[in-house]
């Protein structure tokens, strides 16, 4: 029993199969925007991540740097209590000017190295602070993403499985058409931002909005299933009378 595609003619099919391939690029890039997103909240968490570990690494090294200084400082020190003792001890003029003399030079020493741990104490103090802040964003993004990933990555599925089943009809309606006409609609489709079947309407391309030449008009009117092609942006035409016409 024939069917109602069956009694289409290709201007139909094409018009029909355009308003199928626009609902699917708009669900397709529905999901690409989706999946983007979601994407785009897992690799925010994993750079603030890397971020957070970055920081931690700094603040351990200069951690480091000051548990090495303050030993250094430890044992200067030690060094120069001892060389203070011994100076009690000695008699000698020439031995008290060379334990003065190391004493000076540990205690310079021990000026560039607190100079130094200074410097390393608040550099450690502004890594903290700026290790809680970026401690505290990925705990506050990945609260927010759990949900937004969860929530987008389902609307993606269902908009895949909407493409899935409407995937049928487009087929059948592509399989009554010739490879030819077919393929020349996918080109103006794809090149066309899905826009490739358009009316012509008073004179009119509605695609490119230039006027039709009258011979073209005219046999577009009498001759409605005959596929022809706006010579302007070379869009498909077609002509349906207006209402009351």
């Amino acid at each position: 029993m024939p069917t109602v595609e069956d009694a289409m003619t290709d201007i139909d099919r094409l018009a029909a199969l355009q308003e199928v391939d626009r609902r699917l690029k708009e669900r397709r890039d529905r999901m690409a925007l989706l999946v983007s997103e979601a994407d785009g909240y897992e690799l925010e968490i994993v750079r603030r991540r890397q971020l957070v570990a970055t920081l931690t690494g700094e603040r351990d090294s200069l951690e480091q740097r000051r548990a090495t200084m303050d030993r250094q400082l430890d044992i200067s020190g030690g060094k120069i209590r001892d060389n203070r003792m011994r100076m009690n001890r000695v008699r000698n003029s020439t031995e008290l000017l060379a334990l003065q003399r190391e004493i000076d030079l540990s205690k310079e020493a021990n000026a560039l190295v607190e100079d130094e741990l200074l410097r390393v104490m608040e550099a450690i103090e502004t890594l903290t602070a700026q290790l809680g802040e970026a401690e505290a964003a990925v705990h506050e993004l990945e609260a927010q993403a759990d949900a937004a990933v969860a929530q987008r990555r389902a609307e993606a599925e269902s908009l895949r499985q909407e493409v899935e089943s409407e995937r049928g009809a487009r087929d059948s309606l592509a399989a009554g058409m010739s490879a030819s006409l077919r393929s020349k609609y996918e080109q103006l489709f794809e090149r066309r931002g899905g826009s490739a079947v358009v009316a012509a309407r008073s004179g009119i391309c509605t695609g490119c909005r230039m006027h039709i030449p009258p011979q073209l008009y005219n046999e577009l009117q009498k001759h409605r299933d005959v596929v022809r092609q706006c010579p302007n942006c070379h869009r498909i035409l077609f002509w349906r009378p207006e209402p009351g016409q």
